[in-house]
């Protein structure tokens, strides 16, 4: 089945809390959208619209109740949710701190509380999942080189991914460094170069082999791989000596 994408993000919201209005009621205790939507980087069918749903301790033991509803919107639009109560979130925020950080960066409240508005990141916790990830990250792009470098499709919508994965670890990186973090996701990855310092070059390199227009030729895809790989590496460098006061 085909899916129908918004044009905009808001023309899927009354309907979209309606529904999960209509099966919980006032065990909905907020429903928050953050990410590339909220950013105003929102691409028809290519951005997922990434909504927060914070249930109560009684509603999120009774998930099977959303499951139709789910399945609406999974063929509808890319609608990914992620569903979880006010205590998981307080919980969470040593071990998922990068992920708590991106959704503060850009959102919406929707509907009900605020609950991002209070979280505090702690330095210490960001920095050990910012190692930890990036070092998984650079073990991955070496792989998914491996994997996909003899195709240049494949190759390029690889490149598109790990941008939208570095994503959330580049805003975490600048915000341990306590730089501002710009709008938008090249005005980022080129700010974490300048802040690193990294090679500025390879973020031009990395933008540009994703466009949909661009056409390189494998050898040049491998280049630019090669480069964005050693940058990466190099940043993992930087956070694995950062010493947090």
């Amino acid at each position: 089945m085909s899916k129908k994408y918004p044009q905009q993000p808001e023309e899927i919201f009354d309907e979209y809390l309606g529904d999960w209005r209509t099966i919980y009621a006032t065990e909905v205790e907020a429903i928050i959208f953050y990410g590339s939507g909220a950013r105003g980087e929102y691409v028809p069918g290519e951005s997922d619209l990434n909504f927060l749903i914070v249930l109560s301790d009684t509603a999120i033991n009774h998930l099977r109740k959303a499951v139709e509803l789910s399945e609406k919107w999974r063929t509808r639009a890319q609608v990914a949710p992620l569903v979880v109560t006010r205590k998981y979130i307080q919980d969470s925020l040593d071990s998922y701190s990068i992920e708590f950080l991106h959704m503060k960066m850009h959102y919406r409240v929707l509907l009900g509380a605020d609950v991002l508005a209070e979280l505090k990141i702690e330095s210490r916790d960001l920095r050990l999942e910012l190692e930890r990830e990036l070092k998984g990250k650079l073990l991955h792009l070496r792989k998914g080189f491996l994997d996909h470098g003899y195709d240049r499709d494949e190759l390029k919508q690889m490149i598109h991914l790990t941008i939208r994965g570095f994503l959330p670890l580049f805003e975490a990186f600048l915000f341990l460094k306590q730089e501002a973090i710009p709008s938008t996701r090249k005005e980022i990855f080129q700010k974490v170069a300048q802040a690193a310092p990294l090679e500025p070059g390879f973020i031009n390199e990395i933008f540009r082999a994703m466009e949909s227009e661009a056409r390189p030729y494998r050898e040049e895809l491998w280049g630019v791989m090669e480069a964005y790989i050693a940058q990466i590496a190099k940043l993992v460098q930087v956070v694995d000596a950062m010493t947090i006061t």
